[in-house]
């Protein structure tokens, strides 16, 4: 975990406005349930219309959904309105380690780990320069690419766009929370049932270890934990 602002400067009432970026994800869908039953009204942003629809259903009082937004083009964040009047971000983009189908259509880890982070950063800070809180997801390892076994994590390269995502929001001047999970297990879901979602369990493996800065050994870790940390980091 890697922090910055006074807590008590930032807390985020219940009720105030999450907007959840890459919400249609493993730990985005996890996200989503978990804020709604905590009390926030959240703004979940998707690439995909079907994908959204598919999981999030209609909107509701406490749910909005805005889809057609592409956070490598800064266009698309702006045009979409859904930056303006958010009180917190939580964000849950990214791409695998190595190449693999979701690097397909330039989804590699420098657009989705670097420039999409840093859209989205100056996009929320033109638009609600009074957020009180951005949560990003990012990844163990990011300060130790020179250390085994974060050196072959590092081959392609993600680890070192996610870290200099991580420093785009650091220079940014918003308060803010990273949050730095080992390899993701439990989802990524396919269908979205808030109820099914937060019954969800992982066993033993939702024991938690937290450190500060990057210094944990590289464990799994549920994506069910990271979508609690979020949550909590909020408060």
């Amino acid at each position: 975990v890697c922090a910055g602002a006074s807590a008590e400067a930032s807390v985020v009432p219940k009720g105030s406005t999450v907007l959840v970026v890459g919400s249609t994800g493993g730990v985005g869908q996890l996200v989503v349930a978990k804020l709604l039953e905590a009390g926030y009204k959240v703004r979940a942003v998707a690439r995909n219309r079907e994908k959204a629809a598919e999981l999030f259903g209609a909107a509701t009082a406490d749910l909005e959904v805005v889809t057609g937004v592409d956070c490598r083009d800064r266009s698309t964040l702006d045009a979409s309105g859904a930056m303006s009047g958010v009180d917190a971000v939580v964000s849950c983009t990214g791409t695998t380690a190595f190449p693999s189908a979701r690097w397909k259509d330039n989804n590699g880890p420098e657009q989705t780990d670097f420039i999409g982070p840093s859209n989205l950063v100056a996009a929320v800070k033109a638009a609600s320069p009074d957020c009180k809180r951005f949560v990003l997801v990012s990844s163990i390892g990011v300060t130790r690419t020179n250390q085994m076994p974060f050196l072959i994590l590092n081959l392609c390269g993600v680890l070192k766009f996610k870290g200099m995502g991580e420093q785009v929001l650091i220079d940014s001047g918003l308060p803010y929370t990273i949050l730095r999970p080992g390899r993701l297990t439990d989802g990524p879901y396919t269908s979205y049932d808030v109820n099914t979602l937060l019954q969800a369990t992982s066993g033993t493996r939702r024991a938690v270890n937290i450190g500060l800065g990057d210094v944990l050994l590289p464990e799994e870790t549920s994506r069910i934990v990271v979508a609690d940390a979020a949550v909590a980091a909020l408060c």
